[in-house]
């Protein structure tokens, strides 16, 4: 009997010993020689932290081997080995040959990328520092080959940087290939670092090294949380930094900065540093005809009478350096002259690209330019000048309001001009003087009679207003498609519709609630909302900023919340949103404000506000996790004496007063009550009502 009960124990030990060994198994670091990766195959650092294998970028066909940190949330590509040679619809095979060679091949065993180092290769082993080495055959610790010998576009900790090595940025996010912008070390004998443009022209300039910092990047103080080091070796000077605390990568960017990031909360990077700050000073940031303004979202736009030359890169705005080409190509003879005439976009450009002409007059310098096919642009800016010409495409156009330069005038085709660009007759513009004249007298007396009437009427009854301008705006479809950026950044989603982050052209962050569904169901509840928070303001309810109308688009404005809402931070899988757990102190502030938000609503308007909706996903958390209650497509306003009786049943299951099902007058109770099974929610940090639980 002893024995037979012990034989289930020996199955599962046995059991326990195979699938163990399984997973060592498929767990491994390094390439023994006659070893290869193929398919998901990857290798993985002793301590986990560094992943490599084959990847392709969304939306891509082409496959390639690199190096990625394994536990964050999004897969960062911190070096790559055939960035200019993919394996094409399949991933390749990556093999150490037992000669000692180390060889991708696609499937069709065409060689892509090889190191080839015979009879002296024992192994090659991915290291927690994201290094990628080949280690001696005789001597097992030397390092005959390493990855960080060939950096690609990120500079990782105790990487050594310098010689003739460069950072160089990916051609775009679809293409790691090299592409016009990097970064490396000034090799004429200043110790700095130099951002380049197609490897000819330097735009930015680290500041020159004293011994502990380079002097133009300050933030990057030596010995607080970096140990930076400077060697000047034969074969050149070399840079390195180490951490002394926390996770952290410097990134050339394809569109021209370099920036770096550093993983606070373990799984999610953040953006704490951009050189250049400004980024209009990225040489061609904009193209060709692009004129760069870095006070709007948007920075880049094309000067009229020039249309984007990539239209679908432009409007993504991940690749605005493919600028702008002409809608209508010049007109110019020089011997007939030429037809082309000359717009004031009030954009500057750099002097230094400029020729000078000797002309006395702006008239003259203007004509000097139409005289010869090549001129582009020209400039006389002052009663004297000097008059400066331009010729081929025009690079880093900026704003004259962001930047001192050289107000230009640029050559255009007459053909791509519209027609009201051309001065008014003078009939024209008499007649213009005088309808503008009166449109003014009588926009003036309508003003004029509504301060009188407003002065007669008696002061106004104390409403649920505060002291702060509560004025909506109007914003365009087009205003918050930018903002948003085509809609691409989704906080969620629910049977209104969608709620995306975005940024307004001042740098606020908002939500923007792009209401769907039948045009029946989304324009009563876009009347709600506005009709609810268009004329209230308090600490503890959303902030209503603006609204868009047009056509069927319907679309509210609110304040950003950073921290999502109570129900994803109690509730949810997710696990960014599980990292961040609510002590007591939070839980009663949040319980306390949303009780102070409904007092407002209930208490202190003249006409009263039923929410309709009371739950955690209608408590929203700002940087401080103060609560904002939120979404009023359900709310409703009722008179002090509660006579009006709402008959369509509003609300969600699980919070839900019984008057809704009962048929008794609805009073602002049923908030209330709803405010009730959420409090227990959030002292028990488990729902009310849930259909998964069997008992």
């Amino acid at each position: 009997m002893e024995r037979n009960g012990l034989l289930p124990y020996v199955i599962f030990a046995f059991t326990l010993i195979i699938v163990c060994d399984g997973l060592l198994a498929g767990r491994r670091e390094s390439l023994s020689l006659g070893d290869s990766l193929i398919g998901n195959q990857t290798l993985i650092s002793k301590n986990g932290t560094f992943q490599l294998g084959f990847f392709s970028p969304n939306g891509s066909n082409n496959w390639y081997i690199g190096i990625w940190f394994a536990n964050t949330s999004e897969e960062i590509i911190v070096w790559v080995a055939n960035r200019e040679s993919p394996a094409k619809n399949t991933p390749g095979v990556l093999k150490l040959s037992k000669e000692g060679n180390l060889g991708l091949f696609d499937a069709e065993g065409t060689s892509l990328w090889s190191v080839s180092i015979p009879n002296k290769c024992s192994r090659a082993v991915l290291l927690d520092s994201g290094n990628f080495l080949m280690l001696s055959n005789d001597n097992k610790s030397e390092i005959v080959w390493q990855s960080f010998d060939y950096p690609v576009d990120t500079l990782l900790p105790g990487m050594r940087f310098g010689g003739r090595q460069k950072l160089v940025g990916w051609k775009s996010s679809l293409d790691p290939a090299p592409g016009f912008f990097s970064l490396q070390l000034d090799l004429s004998g200043a110790i700095q670092a130099l951002l380049t443009w197609n490897d000819s022209v330097q735009y930015w300039k680290s500041g020159t090294w004293d011994g502990h910092i380079f002097n133009g990047v300050p933030e990057m103080i030596n010995g607080d949380y970096y140990i930076l080091t400077i060697e000047n070796t034969s074969s050149g000077l070399y840079f390195s930094y180490k951490l002394l605390k926390g996770i952290s990568r410097f990134l050339q960017i394809k569109s021209g900065e370099i920036q770096e990031y550093a993983l606070f909360d373990g799984t999610k990077w953040t953006m704490v540093s951009t050189r250049p700050r400004d980024q209009c000073d990225v040489y061609g940031f904009c193209g060709a005809y692009g004129t760069c303004n870095s006070n709007n979202i948007q920075f880049c736009s094309c000067v009229e009478g020039f249309t984007p030359a990539d239209n679908r890169a432009w409007n993504s705005r991940d690749w605005w350096s493919s600028g702008c080409v002409r809608q209508s190509p010049l007109n110019c003879d020089n011997k007939k002259g030429s037809t082309d005439e000359f717009i004031d976009p009030g954009v500057t450009l750099p002097d230094e690209s400029a020729s000078s002409y000797p002309a006395p007059t702006k008239e003259d310098c203007q004509k000097a330019c139409l005289r010869n096919c090549s001129c582009t642009a020209f400039a006389f800016n002052s009663p004297s000048g000097p008059c400066q010409i331009w010729f081929g495409d025009l690079l880093n156009m900026r704003n004259s309001l962001s930047n001192s330069g050289s107000t230009v005038s640029i050559r255009v085709a007459a053909s791509a001009l519209p027609k009201f660009h051309k001065p008014p007759s003078s009939s024209k513009l008499k007649t213009i003087i005088v309808v503008s004249a009166v449109a003014l007298a009588v926009a003036l007396s309508i003003f004029f009679f509504l301060m009188w009437q407003r002065c007669r009427l008696p002061p106004p009854m104390e409403t649920c207003e505060d002291s702060s301008d509560s004025a909506l705006r109007m914003f365009s479809y087009k205003e918050l498609k930018i903002a948003t950026r085509n809609f691409g950044s989704k906080l969620g989603s629910g049977g209104f519709g969608s709620v995306f982050r975005g940024c307004l052209i001042d740098g606020t962050l908002v939500a923007v609630k792009k209401l769907e569904g039948s045009l029946r169901q989304h324009e009563k509840q876009f009347r709600a909302e506005i009709s609810s928070l268009g004329n209230i303001q308090h600490a503890n309810l959303i902030r209503l900023r603006g609204f868009c109308a047009e056509g069927t688009r319907q679309l509210l404005v609110y304040d950003y919340m950073p921290n999502g809402s109570l129900n994803s931070l109690l509730f949810s899988s997710d696990s960014e949103s599980k990292g961040k757990v609510l002590d007591w102190k939070t839980r009663f502030q949040i319980a306390l404000g949303t009780a102070r938000g409904l007092v407002y609503l209930h208490e202190e308007c003249r006409d009263r506000i039923i929410h309709g909706d009371v739950k955690p996903e209608n408590i929203l958390l700002d940087g401080n996790f103060s609560p904002k209650l939120a979404d009023f497509g359900l709310a409703k306003v009722v008179g002090r004496d509660f006579s009006r009786v709402l008959t369509t049943t509003r609300g969600t299951i699980g919070y839900l007063a019984p008057e809704w099902i009962s048929g008794i007058p609805i009073t602002p109770k049923v908030d209330v009550y709803s405010f009730g099974m959420t409090l227990l929610e959030i002292i028990s940090g488990r729902r009310s009502l849930d259909f998964n639980v069997q008992d």
